[in-house]
C-alpha cells in the first residue's frame, strides 16, 4: 500500500514571462484558473491527500477564494490549506515544509503552473523515492545542447543521451528534505529546484520517467499549448 502523499506548492512568482500582470497560478486554462487545474489534477492521482499551498502574502485571500469556488467540484476531497511564499521559491518550499509533521512520510514538491502531470508521473516518481528517499520527474532532451564562453561561442557539446529536461513533482522522504533545507541554511546558495539542494546536502536522487505533457505554463506560447491540451483530454473522455 502506497501511504498518501502531501504536495508543497511553491506559488509565489510573480509569472513576468507570461506578460498578464498576475500571478501565471491565477492565469485560465479553458475558463478554470491553473492553480485550480493543478488540485483537480492532484485529487485524480489518487496518491495526494493534502496540498499546501505558497503564494505572496497579498494573493492569500484571493486564493482561498478561488479554490474554495473551484473546490466542491473539482477536487472536493482533497485537504488543501493556502499559506504565505517567500521571496524566493527555496523560501515558499522552506515555509511550506514548516507546515508538515515528520510522520507524513513522503513530501512532493510541484509546480503550481504544471496542471497536466497526471497519476503515472506521480506514481513512477513516487515508487523511484521510496526506494532510493529522493526522485524526480524527467524526460530526454530533444535538441542538442551547446555549452558557450563569454563571447557567445561553442566551447564543448555534451552527449545528449546523458541528459535530460527536469521537471515536477520532486519526491523526498521528508527527513531528507528537511536535512537539505537545514544544510541550505549553513552553506546558503541559488536553489532552482529542490533536488539541486538535496544533491548538495549528499543525497542520491533517482530519475522517473517524466511526460512531455507535463509543461510548465510560463509564456503565452504555453498557454496555447495548454489550451490544446485540454481540449485533446475533453474529447478523449466524451
Amino acid at each position: 500500500m502506497i501511504e498518501p502523499l502531501t504536495v508543497i506548492i511553491p506559488a509565489a512568482g510573480a509569472g513576468k514571462r507570461m506578460g498578464m500582470g498576475c500571478n501565471k497560478a491565477f492565469v485560465s486554462v479553458a475558463g478554470v484558473p491553473v492553480l485550480a487545474q493543478c488540485l483537480k489534477m492532484l485529487a485524480e492521482t489518487e496518491l495526494v491527500s493534502r496540498a499546501v499551498i505558497l503564494v505572496a502574502p497579498h494573493e492569500i485571500a484571493a486564493a482561498k477564494s478561488m479554490l474554495r469556488d473551484y473546490g466542491s467540484e473539482m477536487f472536493p476531497c482533497l485537504e488543501w490549506q493556502v499559506a504565505a511564499g517567500g521571496k524566493e521559491r527555496q523560501d515558499s518550499v522552506a515555509n511550506g515544509l514548516a507546515l508538515i509533521s515528520e510522520t507524513e512520510g513522503y513530501v512532493a514538491v510541484h509546480d503550481g503552473a504544471r496542471p497536466f502531470a497526471g497519476r503515472d508521473v506521480f506514481l513512477r516518481t513516487l515508487e523511484k523515492a521510496r526506494r532510493f528517499g529522493a526522485a524526480i520527474a524527467a524526460v530526454p532532451l530533444k535538441d542538442t545542447v551547446k555549452f558557450r564562453n563569454e563571447q557567445g561561442l561553442v566551447v564543448s557539446t555534451p552527449e545528449r543521451a546523458s541528459l535530460c529536461a527536469v521537471q515536477t513533482p520532486q519526491i523526498f522522504e521528508i527527513g531528507i528534505l528537511r536535512q537539505a533545507y537545514a544544510y541550505l541554511k549553513q552553506h546558503p546558495f541559488a536553489v532552482t529546484d529542490d533536488a539541486s539542494l538535496v544533491e548538495a546536502a549528499g543525497y542520491p536522487v533517482a530519475i522517473a520517467e517524466g511526460s512531455y505533457e507535463n509543461i510548465k505554463i510560463t509564456t503565452p506560447e504555453d498557454l496555447l499549448l495548454a489550451e490544446k491540451i485540454v481540449q485533446q483530454e475533453k474529447h478523449g473522455t466524451e
